[in-house]
């Protein structure tokens, strides 16, 4: 397999890229919640068991870089945290 050069990342670019990697965690978790329509056939779909494995690999992350995040990514994380608990009691009823 070939090699994977690495480059330099800068922080405000890292901190872009962390935010966009938890905003598509946040997306297919609300898909999964049938907040989104899919994509193919435009209608929502509830899958809470999936749903459940995006909101707990978030709150890994939250855990595992706890004391780590600025502030910025810190409020987005919390603010995705407790948006998708709210979607999930709700789709649960």
């Amino acid at each position: 397999m070939p090699e994977v050069q690495r480059m330099p990342i800068h922080a405000g670019e890292m901190t872009q890229r962390f935010i966009s990697f938890l905003m598509r965690q946040a997306q297919q978790a609300a898909l999964c919640l049938g907040q989104i329509p899919h994509p193919q056939t435009g209608k929502s779909e509830v899958h809470l068991e999936i749903a459940k494995i995006y909101i707990e690999d978030l709150e890994m992350i939250h855990e595992k870089t706890r004391g780590n995040l600025s502030g910025e990514e810190e409020r987005i994380l919390n603010g995705i945290l407790t948006d998708l608990r709210t979607a999930y009691v709700q789709a649960a009823k």
